[in-house]
């Protein structure tokens, strides 16, 4: 009943407080709590912050953007969070449209553009109107009457999911150098259809960002994973952000790696940023997530970490310092801060640093300061919003008996919007006019962000040849490299792009000039001989980024010469396997022509050298003709010298061999099946030299990790009785763990039982670490050959059944074969005998009892570390980092251990794969494209699956995480554990 009271008190005071439509409303009472907030803040010496825009005017602000006229439309996300009794979402989001009415800087005057509206979260100006995202729909509002209320209000794009939390949907609509609006992902799928063209197919998506055209509405899938978060840098490169990785690159592109249907590469993106318990943050406020509100239990979440990364941008105004000019600005609502970070090229991309490593660039002592987004402004400031919260958490990622004692109620009738600039600047009181091509063109060549991104679209919008003369006069003659690049692109959309313009480019001082004139080269001519000699040069680039862009796109021209370029790249830069993939994803039906291009190069040094060649023979396995597979073994079997480079050639083509029918049931391993179609005599006999060689080379711990690795991954394509005593060798624990595994992957694809003899044998398998225990399981229940020798190891007691994961059991015990079926069920029926939760409700009555940090770190490392790091304890990569769970509750922390599938991310959920040549694998998606997927299993490695390999794929909808952990520890253990995760993890 109290709370009820107080729902209701709220939304009456809510309701008091909204102005009238066009009114602007008087000074409120309780200004000095405005006054207090702003007291409360910490900005970095030399800056200023002042309010734009606070309640009643604004409420719950998640986006703006101004137009050109300087108006500033507002996303109000009033709705936030959703209903914590599971009720359907109120539909309360609207969006502001404030005016300065006597040009001060601070906006007056409030008009109601869009109502009706659930959880409104990006928002774009566009042709006069704006583009909203509002799962499930992208709209486009407008107001045609100057009333200031949008009249009209199309749903363009429609089919994004919005059956998740508020917290995972699309957002950020921003606008590309290339005239595409792209979007986040929040982590979330769909399919997308456009209510305008309804006679278009449907575009699927699953967690990865996506873009749109403005003008036709056609949608397609664009790579990144972004959460809330999206912005581009002058020169479009596009960043994105999720809770815990705060700044992410976008690389490569979906439709430039679907132009190679062998390649298995799925990777679209990279974190620029230190991500997840590396990510620092210095808070100064002590309320820190929702944890801080259960009474007794709760703790602070992540503290000291990012948790809650979003509405990241990259600052290019002119109202802050020189110094802050292409940095990375990243908000953390949950601790009430934003962070300042450095960045600088790094190989094909970039990598960012913390600007200060003693404090924040904002911080504030007011635990409810939410800041969320981030953008320019007509002045050159820096401009944020505040969603002003008690509670920004979402309740679902709150135990569901504690959320009730949270209130995520107060500060729904608040909300600010901050300005921040150089200390001791006055506003600017003219504003920028766009009236005219000239003064367009004027703005287009500013210092000032949002006036050149005004310019770009308002000329985008219009496509007027009056611009033309003017922009090529910019693309060269500018003082300013971003504006030259913009430039360049807007002669493109106006079709008015030359050879002689983008060759001139080509050789510009800027490397993000040059980067955006090799995108363009492309569309200069239809002539593929026009295009080789703008591009062919480009492979000699000073710079790194310039040629991994030359590598993507040279890769759409298929002559001689365009091809020769490509050897030359992957020859320099070849170790980086951004460059090296975006060089093999252009060279699809042309392996002999490439091969023959790349061997003329002298690589920079032989492990790029060896990376490429292995990726080669890769392809060549996948996809070349036989004849053509078995040149290259002969050919390389030949060479006398370069053995790292043969290893990996030969490992790279028996990987990809090995997946093909024309080699199943011959009765010989693949390579010696491949050499048997030969008329070279000698070619066996090299090749058992060959590997009598990598027998030894994996047993010589003098040599690089990286070699023995490779050399064990090619005896698993060997005859099992001659490479046996290698493997059993490398597979004691005197041996670094990744070549404990390799061995493991070794046996699992020679698939005889007399290796998982070797795997299950007393003495091995007690000297196994967890990461290392992890795999070897993953490979006993996976293989048909295997499971009676696990189902043997069991029963004489050198394996306890508890050591198999609850998911490995239950798929034993409805595996299709019955007999399998009925014999794991005897084993496993007693552990798998349900009655999770009832296990939790009553252990959480133990919570109380004393317990010991420093002893539950010793189970963690048995327990845990297989798929979990803690503070300093590096373990697998499987699961997330628990460094920043300690500040959990017990009885959450209790729950997920005893129930782990109680609430399970996307990203998480196990999919289980089986092969067409028999296998089955599981593990998380990591990312996919048309073309693979790629998979963490459980023991912390990474498989790429081409889809054409694909039986059956499934996805239960369940953690990777193992129900009955506890049977593996005693209650007292338990408690312990929980008190280690809770501790600092020292001890």
């Amino acid at each position: 009943m109290k709370i009820r009271v107080f729902l209701i008190t709220a939304l009456c005071f809510a309701f008091a407080l909204k102005p009238k439509h066009g009114i602007s409303p008087g000074p409120r009472a309780d200004s000095l709590r405005l006054q207090k907030a702003m007291e409360s803040f910490r900005l970095e010496e030399g800056l200023s912050i002042e309010r734009v825009a606070s309640e009643p005017l604004v409420i719950d602000p998640v986006a703006f953007a101004f137009d050109e006229r300087n108006e500033l439309y507002v996303v109000e996300d009033r709705g936030y969070p959703d209903p914590i009794d599971g009720s359907k979402a109120p539909a309360i989001g609207r969006i502001a449209l404030l005016r300065d009415t006597n040009q001060d800087g601070t906006y007056d005057t409030r008009h109601e553009f869009a109502e009706g509206l659930t959880y409104p979260n990006g928002i774009l100006p566009w042709k006069g109107g704006v583009f909203v995202t509002c799962a499930p729909h992208i709209y486009y509002f407008k107001d045609t009457d100057g009333d200031g209320r949008a009249d009209i209000k199309d749903i363009v794009l429609t089919g994004f999911n919005s059956d998740k939390t508020a917290q995972i949907r699309i957002s950020h609509p921003i606008l590309g150098l290339d005239g595409w609006v792209y979007i986040t992902s929040g982590l979330n799928s769909g399919t997308v259809t456009s209510p305008k063209h309804p006679q278009r197919a449907a575009v699927s998506f699953t967690s990865a960002d996506g873009r749109f055209d403005p003008e036709t509405f056609v949608f397609e899938n664009a790579g990144g994973r972004s959460q809330f978060g999206l912005a581009f840098d002058p020169f479009g490169r596009r960043f994105g952000t999720s809770n815990r990785h705060p700044v992410m690159q976008m690389m490569i592109a979906p439709w430039e790696l679907k132009r190679n249907p062998s390649l298995a590469f799925t990777e679209t993106y990279q974190n620029v940023s230190n991500v997840e318990a590396n990510a620092r943050v210095m808070p100064i406020s002590k309320a820190v997530t929702t944890a801080e509100f259960i009474p007794k239990l709760m703790g602070l979440s992540h503290t000291g970490t990012f948790t809650s990364a979003c509405g990241l941008l990259i600052y290019n105004g002119d109202r802050l310092t020189d110094a802050h000019k292409g940095n990375v600005f990243i908000c953390e609502p949950a601790q009430n801060l934003v962070q300042r970070q450095l960045i600088s090229p790094a190989g094909a991309g970039f990598r960012s640093e913390v600007a200060d490593p003693n404090k924040e660039f904002l911080a504030s002592t007011d635990e409810w300061f939410r800041p969320v987004f981030l953008t320019h402004g007509p002045d050159g400031s820096l401009y944020l919003a505040d969603m002003y919260r008690k509670v920004i958490d979402h309740p679902s990622y709150v135990p569901e008996e504690a959320r009730h004692l949270l209130d995520f109620e107060s500060g729904k009738a608040d909300g600010r919007l901050y300005r921040i600039f150089k200390k001791g600047q006055p506003v600017r009181q003219s504003r920028t006019d766009f009236g005219n091509s000239g003064q367009v063109l004027s703005a287009l060549d500013s210092d000032n962000e949002w006036q050149r991104q005004t310019a770009f679209r308002i000329i985008l919008q219009h496509k007027n040849a009056d611009y033309v003369p003017g922009l090529k006069l910019l693309a060269t003659g500018s003082s300013r490299a971003e504006s030259r690049a913009a430039a360049l692109w807007l002669l493109h959309h106006l079709q008015a792009l030359d050879r002689e313009l983008v060759q001139k480019l080509l050789q510009d001082p800027s490397a993000g000039v040059r980067e955006q004139a090799v995108k363009l080269a492309g569309h200069v001519s239809p002539d593929e001989a026009v295009i080789s000699g703008l591009l062919a040069p480009v492979a000699k680039d000073t710079d790194k980024r310039v040629r991994f862009t030359a590598a993507l796109v040279l890769g759409n021209c298929k002559t001689q010469v365009c091809l020769e370029a490509l050897a030359k790249i992957a020859a320099m830069d070849g170790e980086e396997k951004w460059t090296r993939n975006a060089v093999l994803s252009g060279i699809s039906e042309r392996l002999p022509e490439f091969l023959a291009a790349f061997r003329k190069q002298k690589a920079k040094d032989a492990r790029a050298y060896a990376l490429v060649m292995q990726e080669m023979g890769r392809l060549f396995g996948n996809a070349a003709p036989v004849q053509a597979c078995q040149t290259l073994l002969v050919e390389t079997l030949d060479k006398n010298a370069g053995e790292d480079w043969r290893v990996a050639t030969i490992l790279g083509l028996a990987e990809g061999v090995v997946k093909r029918n024309e080699f199943s049931g011959t009765g010989k391993t693949v390579l010696l099946a491949l050499l048997a179609g030969t008329s070279e005599k000698s070619a066996v006999t090299k090749m058992e030299a060959f590997m009598a060689t990598m027998n030894t080379v994996a047993l010589r711990k003098d040599l690089p990790l990286s070699v023995r690795k490779d050399a064990v991954a090619l005896l698993g394509f060997y005859d099992f009785q001659k490479v046996k005593p290698t493997l059993a060798k490398t597979l004691n624990a005197q041996n670094p763990p990744e070549l404990q595994i390799e061995t493991v992957s070794a046996l699992t694809r020679l698939a005889k039982a007399e290796g998982a003899t070797l795997l299950t044998q007393r003495t091995t398998w007690s000297g196994y670490t967890p990461r290392v225990k992890s795999a070897v399981v993953a490979a006993l229940v996976s293989n048909s050959e295997f499971i009676p020798v696990l189902f043997k190891a069991i029963e004489g007691k050198a394996v306890g059944a508890a050591e198999i994961s609850s998911n490995d059991r239950q798929r034993l015990m409805n595996h299709k074969d019955q007999a399998v079926s009925r014999q794991a069920t005897t084993y496993f029926a007693e552990l798998e005998s349900g009655g999770r939760m009832k296990m939790y409700q009553a252990f959480r009555a133990k919570l109380g009892e004393p317990a010991v940090a420093a002893q539950g770190k010793e189970v963690f490392r048995r327990t845990c570390s297989a798929c979990h790091s803690h503070s300093e304890m590096q373990g697998g990569n499987v699961g997330p980092d628990l460094t920043g769970i300690r500040n959990q509750p017990p009885d959450a922390i209790l729950l997920h251990i005893l129930v782990p599938n109680y609430e399970v991310y996307p990203a998480y959920q196990a999919l289980n794969i089986e092969t067409v040549e028999g296998n089955t694998l599981t593990g998380w998606l990591i990312s996919e494209t048309d073309n693979s997927l790629t998979i963490r299993t459980a023991f912390s490695t990474e498989e790429t699956i081409l889809r054409k390999n694909i039986k059956t794929l499934t996805n239960p909808g369940l953690s990777l995480m193992p129900d009955g952990l506890e049977q593996t520890m005693s209650s007292q253990e338990l408690l312990n554990l929980i008190a280690f995760l809770k501790s600092s993890g020292e001890g």
